[in-house]
């Protein structure tokens, strides 16, 4: 018998007709894809903290982490821009030594005229309706009233005593002192006379320890990650979680994102804290949007991207829900990108896109520079390289026997050689990787330099090296333009 077969027979007499269905090498998907977003809920919120949870919608959203939590308007930013993907959850309960935030609002002055407040908190709108001659205790009541009644389910809760309106932040942390206070985002005029002050957002102290990761996630392959805390700790534990899961064995790694609201120095000192080739962070500068939410957004801009084809540039997704008021001028920016910060662009209208999305690594261990993992790109395609490779040697090489070299075999036995292995990796290369996909290119040194051997003291081990050229994403065009007023005479 030339052909092998795992549930038919050899020993076999009976008269019928006997097929079996080998679906091995029928799969053509990678699946939906999946983000978790990680951050803090309110004891209000069902969903129990620390256990990872599917996200059905952004209602589900509010129930299990709490109407006005950091994961609830995370959810909501993420899905007003990406229907697609599964979304789950890891909730973090507030740190129990932990501080909240607080600012003031205090009416300082009688307003002259009937007219409405425009105050913003965290980019969000709540009106309040000023009457001529006002005292300034009732234009406070009317605030604290106004912010307890929004449906818009603010970051904050508002206390008013005589002419102050205290506002404190829903959560514990450092999260709420980048809860943004102004008034007239979008030039609304404030009633003539009235005079209010505004005390920024301050105080939060004690962010949740983000606790044993491995041990959270246990098996389930993340794709993309928004990172709703952003102080060292977390991001040093998710560093070391996504070098954990991009390495063999366990090769399910996620890309992760994460934002922070700053000036220009703040955003240079925050790119030195880590060298995470998995994470990239934005810097907002001085925007309305919570870096929370901020970093949901940009996730959400770009995991359907990557997911679609990891290689293409990300400049231009929009940032659906981020406002810019003023940011870094080109050389800011572009110094930031050379620290490990992503940055974006915005019109004069205040809407926001991705200008480029790199990760935070920046050198080798011996601290020389190394943009080997610039952009968020070159680990997110090598991972979809190796998904390739893997998924593909499953499906034709289970359940096979290993033999250095094809001595006459007849057709039909299931043998693997060093030969099939690099048949296999080439024909992936140059069909898949390179023709289907556009993610790869330079055949011939990919041929030239793949290197297939059967381990020389383990026989059922085939080891290679291989040396994939991976495309880059289009950012930059430069060109000299050599002017003349006159063509030369020859």
């Amino acid at each position: 018998m030339s052909v092998s077969f795992d549930n038919i027979p050899s020993a076999l007499r009976y008269p019928g007709a006997y097929i079996e269905i080998d679906g091995s090498a029928a799969g053509l998907s990678g699946g939906l894809g999946s983000v978790l977003i990680v951050g803090q809920k309110l004891a209000a919120g069902t969903a129990p903290a620390g256990e990872i949870t599917l996200v059905s919608s952004v209602q589900d959203a509010k129930t299990k982490a709490g109407a006005g939590s950091m994961l609830a308007r995370m959810v909501s930013r993420y899905r007003a821009i990406d229907q697609a993907l599964d979304v789950y959850m890891l909730p973090y309960a507030d740190n129990v030594a932990g501080v909240a935030a607080t600012g003031t609002l205090v009416a300082t002055a009688v307003p002259s005229e009937a007219g409405t407040l425009g105050l913003y908190i965290g980019g969000d709108l709540v009106s309040v309706g000023i009457t001529a001659g006002m005292a300034t205790t009732a234009v406070a009541a009317a605030i604290a009233a106004a912010i307890t009644a929004s449906t818009l389910d603010l970051p904050v809760t508002a206390a008013v005593t005589a002419s102050t309106v205290t506002l404190t932040a829903r959560h514990k942390g450092t999260c709420g002192n980048g809860i943004d206070l102004r008034t007239n985002l979008y030039g609304e005029r404030t009633p003539a006379g009235l005079g209010l002050t505004i005390n920024a957002m301050t105080g939060g102290t004690g962010d949740p320890a983000p606790g044993a990761l491995t041990s959270i996630i246990g098996q389930r392959w993340y794709n993309y990650v928004a990172l709703g805390m952003n102080d060292q700790a977390t991001l040093a534990a998710w560093h070391t979680e996504s070098v954990l899961r991009y390495r063999p064995p366990v090769q399910a790694g996620f890309r992760a994102f994460a934002a922070m609201r700053g000036d220009y120095a703040a955003a240079v000192a925050f790119g030195a804290t880590g060298n995470y080739e998995h994470i990239s962070t934005l810097a907002l500068g001085i925007n309305p949007v919570s870096h929370w939410e901020a970093a949901a957004i940009v996730a959400a801009a770009a995991a359907p991207k990557l997911r679609n084809n990891p290689v293409e540039s990300l400049e231009g997704r929009t940032l659906t829900g981020l406002v810019g008021v003023s940011y870094f001028d080109w050389t800011q920016a572009n110094s930031l990108l050379y620290k490990g910060m992503s940055v974006l662009q915005m019109t004069q209208d205040g809407t926001c896109s991705v200008k480029r999305l790199i990760s935070m690594y920046q050198y080798r261990p011996d601290g020389s520079a190394d943009d080997a993992y610039l952009d968020i790109n070159a680990a997110e395609v090598m991972e979809r390289i190796r998904y390739e490779q893997r998924i593909g040697a499953i499906q034709r090489f289970t359940g096979t026997a290993a033999a250095k070299t094809n001595e006459g075999y007849r057709p039909g036995l299931r043998i693997t050689t060093e030969a099939d292995v690099r048949a296999y990796l080439l024909s992936l290369y140059q069909f898949t990787l390179m023709r289907e996909k556009g993610w790869c290119q330079a055949y011939d040194y990919y041929k030239s330099t793949l290197v297939v051997e059967q381990d020389p003291t383990n026989p059922s081990r085939f080891n290679y090296v291989d040396q994939p050229v991976v495309l880059s994403p289009f950012y930059i065009l430069a060109g000299r333009a050599k002017f003349r007023k006159a063509v030369p005479v020859a």
